[in-house]
């Protein structure tokens, strides 16, 4: 199994975000890179690398990236893909099993 909340604001969006959330978050644990997909192309690519059979990925996601995170996933061949919401309503968890 892998758990990760990797880095997910894209670049441009991190010095707009709220003063507390910059003051008490390093930029390094926010910074997703240029569309802030980067960390979870390199998770889909490698991640099933270190999975056994039926390994399961969770990965924490922004709520804009319900679609583009299962979709990379699905191109590196993960199944059972399912984008799971907070209780705000807001995609927030894309599980996966790379069979």
């Amino acid at each position: 199994m892998i758990v990760s909340n990797p880095p997910y604001i894209p670049s441009l969006v991190v010095d707009g975000l709220m003063p507390e959330v910059l003051q008490y978050e390093p930029r390094i644990a926010l910074d997703g890179k240029e569309d802030g997909l980067f960390f979870y192309r390199i998770l889909a690519r490698e991640g099933k690398k270190h999975l056994k059979k039926n390994g399961r990925l969770y990965l924490e996601i922004g709520h804009d990236q319900g679609e583009t995170v299962p979709a990379l996933l699905s191109q590196e061949d993960f199944k059972q893909i399912q984008v799971i919401k907070d209780l705000g309503g807001n995609d927030r968890v894309v599980a996966a099993v790379f069979p």
